[in-house]
């Protein structure tokens, strides 16, 4: 009779050890993205409320549009620019969605690019660069063709290379031509300024500023949302997922979470502190 089989065990003599052991990490790293992601979707919630006025901010108190007036980050000067970059964000990030959402490392390899060069987009075009702005009045001009092809002159062959059978087709992971030739198309950028995932049409005026933030909270809701649907089980939350998630979710923070925080929070202690002052007031004026 030959000898029973005796089951392989891991490098410190306990059955099966490594595995184990990857599996553990592979379910500690899913949980902790899967908190993240939760978390920064109700904190993108969060903000897009109490940008609207329809929530006191941490329970303390209600801003509307006359205070963020008195904001010094919604200075009238800058609130152009700003609003123009965040509606340019949130372009490019649904392509991102639609595109390149195939497998979490495609999706956020694309997503940390974009980011990135939003980033350096907002470096040069930022609130007090003295570059081009891409949000020009310049409504005669407007639809004039700036030689060759424009965007509107596009063949759906061109738009779409499946209709054009001897079309070349696209390679894997590369941006379709219908995006490219929307994001190259009538440019104010400076030379050299090139980018792949982030869209930069010119703009006829400035965008609202009040809308356009809320609709930047919601197409980040959506990738996050995206994410998440990509990552169910600790079975797709490799080392290099975890990595280049926490990279993305930096990025989101330091771009549009914490300027946005910093000043709710300095605003709303100068209210309280007002509003204390002028109780105190009230009760002591009574008293004495």
């Amino acid at each position: 009779m030959p000898p029973p089989a005796t089951p392989m065990s891991g490098p410190n003599g306990a059955i099966g050890s490594g595995s184990l052991w990857q599996q553990s990490e592979a379910g500690l790293a899913h949980q902790q993205i899967t908190e993240v992601a939760n978390k920064r979707i109700s904190t993108l919630e969060y903000l897009r409320k109490a940008h609207e006025g329809r929530i006191y901010w941490f329970n303390t108190y209600l801003f509307d549009k006359p205070d963020f007036n008195r904001m010094p980050y919604f200075d009238s000067r800058k609130i152009g620019r700003k609003a123009t970059n965040h509606l340019l964000l949130g372009l490019s990030l649904p392509t991102i969605v639609d595109l390149y959402s195939s497998t979490p490392i495609e999706f956020l390899r694309s997503l940390n690019s974009l980011l990135s060069e939003f980033d350096s987009f907002q470096q040069i075009h930022g609130e007090s660069s003295t570059a081009a702005s891409l949000t020009r009045a310049r409504l005669p001009s407007m639809f004039r063709r700036q030689g060759g092809k424009s965007r509107r002159s596009t063949s759906a062959a061109d738009m779409h290379p499946m209709l054009d059978e001897s079309a070349p087709m696209p390679a894997a992971g590369a941006p379709t031509p219908s995006v490219m030739n929307f994001a190259a198309s009538e440019t104010d950028l400076l030379p050299g300024e090139e980018y792949t995932y982030l869209l930069t049409p010119s703009l006829p005026f400035d965008p609202d500023y009040f809308e356009t933030f809320a609709t930047l909270c919601d197409v980040l809701i959506d990738c996050y949302t995206r994410f998440l649907t990509l990552v169910p089980s600790p079975r797709e939350c490799t080392a290099p997922v975890a990595e280049l998630f926490g990279k993305a979710d930096s990025r989101v923070r330091k771009l549009i979470v914490h300027g946005f925080v910093r000043e709710f929070e300095d605003h709303s202690r100068s209210h309280i502190k007002t509003e204390v002052a002028n109780i105190g007031k009230v009760v002591l004026g009574g008293l004495m």
